[in-house]
């Protein structure tokens, strides 16, 4: 079941959030003696009242959630979107329907936020570790790339 998540869920997000940092593309820069849970639960509390989380929750708890947060535009702050922060799905459940149905919901905010004037746009990203779905058929348009490079 998908829905929006409340305090309630905060602890158990932070460890879906931990699981991701130690799985991303930029886990082999910190060791996950670093990870901070504290730090972490902060910005997901401040994610919580910034804008949406939703999470995938099936018998065994919390699967898996996207993060979107609604922010003024860098350039214009007149200017306001939704973008989205984190998405992540524990490998179990990768391949299924949980993924889609968090971005559905996404979605629907994003175009509810769009047709209420509230936001001008909404921003989701592809991670390299990202399954390659087609986003231009759901009527988004590609804009940056983002790269990085690192320490030696």
């Amino acid at each position: 079941m998908i829905r929006l998540a409340t305090r309630d869920d905060l602890v158990e997000i932070a460890t879906l959030v931990e699981e991701e940092v130690g799985s991303s593309p930029y886990s082999h820069l910190f060791t996950p003696a670093e990870i901070n849970a504290t730090h972490l639960r902060t910005i997901i509390f401040n994610c919580l009242h910034l804008g949406y989380i939703w999470v995938d929750v099936r018998a065994e708890g919390i699967v898996g959630y996207l993060i979107a947060i609604r922010e003024p535009n860098v350039w214009v702050p007149s200017r306001t979107s939704l973008r989205e922060f984190a998405w992540y799905v524990r490998p179990a459940y990768r391949g299924g329907i949980s993924g889609g149905r968090l971005f559905v919901k996404f979605c629907e905010q994003g175009d509810r936020l769009i047709a209420a004037g509230t936001i001008d746009a909404y921003f989701t990203t592809r991670m390299s570790n990202t399954a390659d779905y087609d986003l231009e058929s759901r009527g988004f348009r590609l804009t940056e790339k983002l790269y990085v490079k690192e320490c030696a």
